[in-house]
């Protein structure tokens, strides 16, 4: 087998990298600022190079040129010490999911939680064992029960004070969650980060997942607990109401 590309080669051969991914709707993406965070800060941490913030820019102007709407990835890596590559694909744009999801728990958590990494094959794994069970996703657990995300999206509970829990085991702080948080800014709505165990799931009134295509509410947790979808529709709300960045 022939590959013409020594590029696609490197990336499909070291499975040492990072991404974010995005919707685009007209031109326009939420977050932007936080999505190019994302790539520099981590791009940093694991290769210790650093990428001017406008080349990541230019890269997403010149993939979506022409495409107002689509679903974008951005991967970058390095071929040689500080040889940067940045990888663009383009697919059709997802919106949230119709109807709430349910998740059932897996003893998983994803190495090097905090990055978005191309490291991917035990959450792929573990979210396929969900759907096999009938489940959407997987709800990714430490080995004493402690939530930390779901294999693809963050996770959050509502409280009976209407608070928002988000679990504090390691994990992705995903871009939707970011908005989310600074949406809440001023709200009558408390945040607060803390240990969510799967025997205490029972006691929240809703939870909801949030990654880049949205925001959806959980109806099921395994056969742990069960959500009224009502209970998350102000996350819901909230997170649609976020306005869009020009790219």
């Amino acid at each position: 087998m022939v590959v013409p590309d020594d590029t696609l080669a490197q990336l499909a051969m070291v499975n040492y990298g990072h991404f974010t991914a995005m919707q685009i709707r007209s031109g326009q993406v939420r977050g932007l600022t936080k999505h190019i965070n994302r790539l520099q800060l981590s791009h940093t941490e694991l290769f210790g190079t650093t990428i001017d913030p406008a080349t990541i820019v230019n890269h997403i102007q010149q993939a979506t040129l022409g495409t107002p709407d689509s679903y974008l990835r951005v991967t970058l890596f390095e071929t040689d010490p500080g040889v940067v590559r940045i990888m663009t694909v383009l697919r059709d744009p997802v919106d949230p999911p119709s109807a709430a999801v349910s998740v059932v728990p897996v003893v998983y958590q994803r190495p090097v939680a905090h990055i978005k990494h191309v490291g991917s094959f035990g959450q792929l794994y573990c979210g396929r064992l969900a759907r096999n069970q009938g489940f959407d996703d997987a709800l990714l657990t430490t080995p004493d029960g402690e939530v930390s995300e779901t294999s693809i999206a963050n996770i959050g509970f509502i409280d009976s004070n209407e608070r928002i829990i988000w679990p504090s085991a390691p994990s992705l702080h995903g871009i939707t969650w970011q908005l989310l948080d600074e949406a809440l800014e001023g709200t009558a709505t408390k945040v607060r980060r803390r240990p969510v165990m799967l025997d205490e799931v029972s006691g929240f009134v809703g939870a909801f997942v949030a990654n880049s295509v949205g925001v959806a509410p959980v109806r099921k947790i395994g056969g742990l607990a069960s959500y009224d979808a009502t209970a998350a529709r102000d996350v819901v709300k909230l997170y649609e109401a976020i306005s869009w960045d020009n790219i």
